[in-house]
């Protein structure tokens, strides 16, 4: 059987009948015209004759040096490492020279040397397990469910000293030296604060380097659990369950200012790269800027990962609220989420020329955790994790090594998603790097992608093929009915040929 078909502007179906066992067709067309997919600015010809010398092929590309300041967290070619501990790490702190572990119910502490992981101390004085511990010097801070905050020495292991003023156990905790006329020598002080839970208490201390405790002040004012702390020369900034960030006068303890926000507030630091902002995360996985002079809240919606270099604007960091975050000095976002398995690695940028502009993007997606992730946090050039299963991975980035920009490809349209506020419906797509927050009525957060990119993770199984490859469609682009007046260049012709008209193949396609 022969088939010709002419071509056309239109698409061609040949439906085409079951084919015997030993079919087959052959194509032949006589001429084809394709368009060149790439125009060059001088014909090859021209390029070719102007060139003095003939390239060999066995010559390098020349690429031009290209070394970022610090650890080059774009990079692919980063170290893993892992090693376990006794059950879930719910708190962790990084040093020079230790890995402290602080568990989710066993009451001790485990102190880990740095580089060979191995265990140093076992520290036990707690009654029950903790997730807030912090480095400072050889001394350690850490707060506990049995409601104490104590100190240990880390060189011998000792505790050093203990208080008792939460009435329910330590949530946060943040340790900095700051300097204020009036609190210590020469106004250098370093100043222990924590947050508790349920008595919604933050405790402020003065400590040094034996690692005593003596208490400034207690501060009230939040309805929820404290669930982060961060400390300037003037002020403690308090980010709370009950949707508020407040600041407080760091030498007097007086409530300077409570900022309601449109979500709670998971986590919060101050912003290393810009002077004046505050960088929180929030329950709706959104992160944000806050503007510590005019008390504005800027969201940031970051372009999100939804394939290889393919990206879509979005407001959600990760599929649930952003529980911890680390900002490196040299314009990169390490953040992680209790409800994710998975450590995400952004890029901020434009920050500098207009806070408005500022320009959030995905880079990569670490995904070695078998478990919900507990705690994150970065030293240097390396991102330390724990999760549920039990291990601590260190993920160590390259420094002073050649850098290359992630393939950025964005996507026109963004996916539409219900809006579930007071007025339901279909949300606007995002369009903008930031939105001003517009406080309870504030639909940032609601509209995007309805999922982060973790949701985006492709996985392939191959099955076994349930249908024949020999009944089907055949579509032939650009034909036109065989009748048709239009005098073509180009013709298609179809052939299969069959040894045996009565065998059935038991194949179609």
């Amino acid at each position: 059987m022969t088939v010709k078909v002419q071509s056309s502007n239109d698409v061609g179906v040949l439906n085409m009948a079951p084919l015997k066992k030993s079919a087959s067709f052959t194509i032949s067309v006589d001429k084809v015209e394709v368009n060149r997919a790439i125009k060059y600015a001088k014909p090859l010809k021209e390029v070719a004759e102007n060139e003095e010398e003939e390239w060999s092929g066995e010559e390098d590309d020349f690429v031009e040096e290209n070394i970022i300041k610090g650890a080059d967290w774009e990079s692919v070619n980063y170290v893993v490492k892992k090693f376990s501990s006794e059950e879930e790490v719910t708190g962790m702190d990084v040093s020079d020279r230790y890995i402290v572990a602080q568990y989710f119910l066993d009451p001790i502490i485990d102190v880990f040397d740095r580089k060979s992981q191995k265990l140093i101390h076992r520290l036990e004085g707690h009654e029950y397990g903790g997730q807030s511990v912090q480095i400072m010097g050889q001394i350690l801070y850490s707060g506990s469910k049995d409601c104490t905050f104590r100190t240990w020495d880390l060189k011998t292991g000792k505790a050093l000293a203990k208080v008792t003023d939460h009435r329910d156990y330590i949530h946060s905790l943040k340790v900095k030296e700051v300097s204020i006329t009036g609190l210590g020598a020469d106004g250098e002080v370093t100043t222990a604060v924590t947050g508790g839970a349920a008595d919604h208490l933050i405790c402020v201390y003065n400590t040094n380097d034996d690692g005593a405790l003596k208490k400034r002040f207690i501060l009230e004012g939040h309805s929820g659990w404290i669930n982060k702390i961060d400390l300037t020369n003037t002020m403690i900034i308090s980010g709370s369950q009950d949707f508020t960030i407040k600041l407080w006068d760091l030498a007097t303890g007086e409530l300077l200012q409570s900022l309601l926000q449109d979500a709670e507030i998971s986590c919060l630091s101050v912003f290393p790269l810009m002077e004046g902002f505050v960088i929180f995360g929030d329950g709706e996985s959104k992160m944000s800027l806050l503007d510590l002079s005019s008390g504005r809240t800027i969201h940031l919606m970051p372009n999100t990962l939804v394939g290889t270099g393919r990206y879509r604007r979005s407001s959600k960091y990760h599929d649930k609220s952003v529980d911890t975050f680390h900002v490196t000095d040299n314009g990169y976002i390490i953040t992680a989420s209790s409800g994710s398995k998975f450590v995400k690695i952004w890029k901020i940028e434009n920050y500098l020329e207009d806070v408005m502009k500022t320009d959030v993007t995905e880079l990569q997606i670490l995904r070695d955790h078998s478990d919900y992730l507990s705690v994150v946090g970065v030293q240097k050039d390396t991102i330390f994790s724990t999760s549920g299963d039990g291990n601590i991975y260190l993920h160590r980035f390259p420094e002073g090594k050649q850098h290359y920009d992630m393939l950025r490809t964005q996507e026109r349209n963004s996916v539409a998603v219900l809006y579930q506020g007071p007025q339901k419906g279909f949300a606007a797509a995002v369009e903008k790097p930031t939105v001003v927050c517009e406080g309870k009525l504030c639909k940032a957060g609601k509209s995007g992608l309805a999922k982060s990119s973790s949701s985006f993770e492709v996985c392939f199984a191959l099955k076994p093929l349930q249908r024949s490859l020999t009944e089907g469609k055949l579509v032939v682009p650009n034909t036109i009915l065989e009748d048709s007046e239009d005098d073509s260049d180009c013709e298609f012709v179809i052939e299969y040929v069959t040894d045996d008209e009565e065998d059935e193949s038991d194949c179609d396609m």
